[in-house]
């Protein structure tokens, strides 16, 4: 090979191989032939036995070999090439029985071996422009016994085809099983090529013995190698692995072990280079199995045990004590315990911890992940290490070590082990303090400049908790809580939200983990108009997450005046748009869910539309604005002035509000000026606008625009702080000197209509005892002047609205708030008596005794809440219907035309009567020609105000009676006045409901039997005057009842409504009009009926006159 090595590289740099001291001989010989002339020759042999006009075999050519002229040889040797390419040069794949007979040819003889590679050669260089293809040659060689040296005497002497065939070696297939032998040939003769043959192995993943070889003989980096192959791809060394390369490897990992030995005797170990070692021998224990000498097992202890702890170290330290685990514990298990006693003392102290959650969750494949992405590959931890392992880390660490460890994560100074072993000394085996530990101290901060350390954290104290680790350890963790809470940013980390869950269900659970302080909490919301930031979001979530898990331990709830105090509206707002709604999309749906079911009044439908509206009118204005910032300054959509300029500003538009009657468009002014107010500006000036715009704009000459423009402000702070708004506007519309809605209603009812002696006795005491009632519920007028209503107190009381000015009920866009501010507190009610009947349940209820007792009690308690709701909703309903009743200042003065039709409707109907006409013809006197009836329209006469009232009373009613669908028959079960049954028909599109109950309510009770006699002293036209007594307007429930169900045929005239007019209104018709003294109430309601269904006309006739009619 000296003489080929030489010959390599003299042709490789340009020299003559002719003039090589050792090329001599017959080389030179070889070199003067012409093989232009032999090739021709080939060519014309070959041809000739193709056509069989002459043959020779391989024997003969052999035998002839020997004794043949040197040009002969050349020819022969050719000749055998050429049928050798012409059979494989094209086509690697060769059956087993050519193969063999190619081991018989000429070139396949190792007796002229020498022979043919000078041959093969000479040919080749002897051509500046060669005959034959060199990679053609080389394909087909390889189909010989032993090609690796004919190859590579032609690869010397034709430097250019080196790599070409060592791209050819390594991207095809391996038929002949001699590419590596090849391969290794090749190397050593171009040693200086070594690095880069290796780097292809390594690319192909083909041949790692050969490369491990190449490493240990040549490149000598064993470690660099090994830590580059199992990073990237350790299967390549794994799979199908040959006994040379397990005789490698463990030549690796001897030298490894040296390394490793060399680094814990050393005075300044090298931790690069310890981690080097440490990830190479973790990964091949874990990756091939191997079994550790006693020797090996303690140079491992010894490097685990390395003081101080590197936090460069201590993922590949666990990795090693992972894949080893079971050999370890074998060999030294108190030793195992001290090295991880050292690890969950270091500041690496969450990678232990971590350990012990996947331990005891059975996750393993997590332990797996963990392994590879230390490890930087693709690995699975030995298993029955790893079972060992979790039975020694159930039992290893203490309550108090875990818990302290995990609260040290992220601190600036790691917990030492004598704090450790007196903070445990102080807790006495197997109790806990009778007071919880404050841990951490509050001058310990949190170190915020590493959010992932500060997630690790989190994560794990809020499984700790989970675990009652601090329970049992007696450790209180609400400091270091706050203090997370105050550390975060946005994006919010996932495991905060996991941890806060954690917290608040072990401050349900346990007596030494205990909330944060309402005075550290009032502390951070000292001003609730500041901007927010997302440690105040996190603390309102976990105060509403607090409340939600605390129903049982009411002392540990966050007072609703507090939560009221933040402005829950306004967090909501900003959850939803800061940074375009991604910095708290993760937390998102559970803040809003949990908003919700403590404070469901803040999600009106009608409240978010008009956000949604506010929303999109600020974007515009603001394109606007920046449209023309250039041009015109004075339509900035908002006001920038600092909070000393803020009282100048809005000073003189406060009285402009005032005056607002005079001067309404300086009233106009200052609302827009408000509106445009920065949003904490504005909030501070609430109380003060609403304090300056009611009760005045309940006057009848208010300005439409001016009462337009406050709803728009009011709008405006509806969507940040309703619930201070709310409260605002109802202690602004409390009577001053008018009357509310009660005295209203009642004086109403006293001078609206004659009564008897009896009938006022009986009224003065109704109205005596509603009053002292009312004195009962509600305080005085005096004391609502001296206290400031809250929100939670109309929640609690709800009547507590409609003690607000009359005027509220006639000044429709006041109106509105009001019944927004109704429909809130509603919801809001329903919600706060339910906690407090749960919270109740919770608490006062011990162990279940046996029997039914207890189970019937709570079954009644809950009907009997449901009851009181469905009364204080009805009687909020029966108010607000109230409302639309036409007093006498809201009846219009009748026109001449409207009350010359109405002298003409009566003359005819008495004519009729005269005329003899019969009853039929008195009824339909009592229609107009378009169908109307003779019953004075309801709406008719009355103010536009009114009109408006009742369209948005009546629309609030059609959402209630659609979101309750037990409210409509509640209230027409108790009945209301007669003169509003045709318009709420007529207004609330959801009245239909009212058919399902149609003949429940018709047929309730058996009808009033002649009320007429029993009464002494009947009225002076002796219709209905004892009968008056009987419902809260004067009817018989039968008789609302009839009323009802003709106004409903009237609406909805449909051929079920005419079936039910025949089987249950006519029967319960006639016999109301035979047994009652309700004669003109029934028929009016016949009137109805008829006007509804006119072929019904000749049946009700029969009816009035008496007559049976059967259907």
């Amino acid at each position: 090979m000296g003489t080929v090595s030489e010959a390599f590289r003299l042709v490789e740099t340009g020299g003559d191989p002719r003039q090589h001291p050792t090329l001599t001989g017959n080389t030179l010989r070889y070199l003067d032939l012409d093989y232009r002339l032999l090739q021709r020759q080939v060519k014309e042999e070959l041809q000739l036995e193709k056509s069989n006009v002459a043959s020779s075999d391989t024997a003969s050519r052999t035998r002839g070999f020997e004794s043949a002229s040197i040009e002969e040889r050349a020819r022969t040797v050719l000749i055998e090439l050429e049928m050798l390419m012409r059979d494989h040069g094209s086509d690697v794949s060769i059956p087993s029985g050519k193969v063999r007979a190619r081991n018989r040819s000429v070139l396949s003889n190792p007796l002229y071996r020498q022979e043919i590679l000078t041959i093969l050669a000479t040919s080749i260089l002897r051509c500046r422009r060669p005959l034959l293809n060199t990679q053609a040659i080389i394909r087909s060689l390889r189909a010989l016994q032993d090609p690796a040296t004919l190859i590579t005497f032609i690869i010397a002497n034709q430097p250019a085809e080196f790599t070409p065939t060592i791209e050819a070696l390594l991207d095809t297939d391996d038929p002949y099983n001699n590419s590596k032998a090849i391969l290794l040939r090749l190397c050593k003769l171009g040693e200086h090529k070594i690095w880069s043959i290796r780097q292809r192995l390594i690319d192909r993943a083909v041949f790692p013995n050969l490369a491990i070889e190449l490493t240990i003989e040549h490149c000598h980096d064993e470690i660099c190698f090994m830590n580059r192959i199992l990073r990237g791809q350790p299967e390549w060394l794994t799979n199908g692995m040959d006994p040379m390369t397990k005789s490698s490897l463990t030549s690796i990992i001897e030298f490894v072990f040296s390394s490793l030995n060399d680094e814990l005797t050393s005075e300044r170990p090298d931790h690069v280079a310890v981690n080097r070692l440490l990830r190479i021998l973790a990964g091949m224990i874990g990756l091939m199995g191997l079994s550790l000498s006693a020797e090996q097992l303690e140079i491992s202890l010894g490097v685990l045990e390395m003081a101080p702890v590197e936090p460069s170290t201590v993922d590949v330290k666990i990795c090693l004590l992972l894949m080893s685990a079971s050999q370890l514990l074998k060999y030294s298990q108190h030793r195992v315990e001290r090295v991880l006693h050292n690890l969950i003392k270091s500041r690496e102290s969450a990678r232990v911890l971590y350990l012990l959650v996947w331990f005891q969750q059975q996750q393993l494949l997590k332990i797996d992940d963990f392994a590879s992405k230390s490890l930087s590959m693709t690995i699975v931890v030995p298993r029955a290490g790893l079972m060992e392992l979790s039975t020694l880390f159930s039992a290893l660490f203490s309550n108090e070590e875990l818990a302290t460890c995990a609260l040290q994560i992220g601190r600036p100074n790691p917990i030492s082990s004598s704090t450790t072993d007196s903070l445990a000394g102080s807790i006495s085996a197997g109790s806990t303090p009778a007071t919880p530990i404050l841990f951490p101290p509050p001058q310990l901060t949190t170190n915020v400049d590493d959010p992932e350390l500060r997630s690790t954290a989190n994560f794990l104290v809020g499984y700790l908790l989970q675990q009652d680790v601090f329970h049992k350890s007696g450790i209180d963790v609400r400091s270091w809580v706050m203090e997370q809470i105050q550390a975060s940013t946005s994006p919010l980390d996932a495991n905060m939200i996991h941890l806060l869950r954690a917290y608040t269900s072990a401050i349900a659970r346990s007596k030494h983990v205990t909330r944060i302080p309402e005075h550290e909490v009032r502390t951070v919301f000292s001003d609730p108009c500041e901007d927010l930031t997302p440690p105040k979001v996190l603390l309102v979530l976990y105060m509403l997450m607090n409340n939600d898990a605390s129903t049982a331990n009411l002392g540990s709830k966050y007072d609703a005046g507090l939560l009221e105090h933040i402005q829950i509206r306004k967090v909501i707002l900003y959850v939803q748009n800061h940074d375009g709604g991604t910095a708290f999309q993760a937390v998102q749906p559970m803040f809003l869910k949990l908003v919700n079911s403590q404070f469901p009044e803040l999600f009106d439908v009608t409240t978010l539309l008009l956000e949604e509206g506010l929303i999109t009118s600020s974007r515009t204005a603001t394109m606007a604005q920046g449209d023309s910032s250039n041009s015109n300054t004075d339509r900035d959509p908002q006001l920038h002035v600092d909070s000393k300029g803020v009282r100048a500003l809005v000073e003189p538009h406060i009285k402009a509000i005032v005056n607002h009657i005079s001067n309404p468009d300086a009233a106009i002014k200052g609302y827009h000026v408000f509106q445009r107010l920065p949003q904490r500006e504005l909030e501070i000036m609430a109380r003060e606008i609403v304090q300056a715009s009611l009760p005045s704009l309940l006057d009848p000459r208010s300005d439409p625009a001016v009462m337009e423009a406050f709803k728009n402000t009011w709008d405006r702070l509806n969507s940040v702080m309703p619930h201070e708004l709310w409260a605002m506007t109802i202690h602004a519309l409390l009577p001053q000197s008018q009357e509310s809605l009660g005295s209203m209603m009642h004086r109403r009812q006293a001078s609206s209509t004659p009564s008897t002696p009896q009938q006022q006795q009986e009224q003065q005491q109704e109205q005596r005892l509603l009053r002292q009632d009312i004195q009962q519920r509600v305080p005085s007028q005096l004391q609502i002047q001296r206290m400031y209503h809250t929100f939670e107190w109309f929640v609690q009381d709800p009547l507590l609205l409609f003690k607000v000015d009359f005027r509220v009920f006639r000044t429709p866009i006041v109106f509105r708030l009001f019944v927004q501010i109704l429909g809130a507190v509603m919801v809001g009610s329903r919600h706060w008596f339910r906690k407090q009947f749960h919270a109740s349940q919770a608490i006062g209820q011990g162990p279940p005794a046996r029997g039914p007792g207890p189970a019937q009690r709570r079954q009644f308690k809950e009907a009997n809440l449901s009851a009181m709701l469905y009364i204080q909703d009805s009687t909020l309903i029966q108010l607000m219907l109230e409302a639309c009743q036409a007093g006498p200042e809201d009846v219009r003065m009748i026109t001449s035309e409207h009350a010359v039709g109405l002298e003409t409707r009566v003359n005819n109907s008495g004519r009729a009567r005269r005329e003899g006409n019969g009853a039929k013809a008195a009824l339909m006197a009592g229609m107009t020609k378009d169908g109307g009836t003779a019953i004075p329209d309801a709406t008719a006469g009355v103010s536009d105000v009114l009109k408006e009232i009742r369209v948005v009373t009546f629309n609030f009613l059609h959402q209630l009676f659609i979101d309750h669908k037990i409210f409509p028959k509640l209230v027409h079960f108790q009945g209301y006045a007669l003169d509003l049954v045709p318009i709420t028909v007529a207004g609330i599109d959801s009245i239909h409901v009212c058919l399902d109950f149609l003949q429940e309510i018709l047929f309730a009770s058996p009808p009033v039997s002649t009320l007429s006699s029993s009464v002494s002293g009947s009225s002076s036209d002796g219709v209905g005057a004892g009968a008056r007594a009987v419902g809260a307007d004067g009817v018989s429930p039968q008789v609302f009842a009839l009323r009802l169900a003709a106004q409903l045929c009237e609406r909805f005239p449909l051929q079920n409504t005419m079936q039910m007019a025949v089987d249950l209104i006519l029967p319960r018709m006639q016999s109301l009009l035979v047994s009652t003294g309700f004669a003109r109430e029934v028929l009016e309601s016949a009137v109805v009926l008829a006007k509804a269904f006119p072929s019904l006309a000749g049946d009700i006739v029969d009816m009035v006159r008496g007559k049976t009619v059967i259907y």
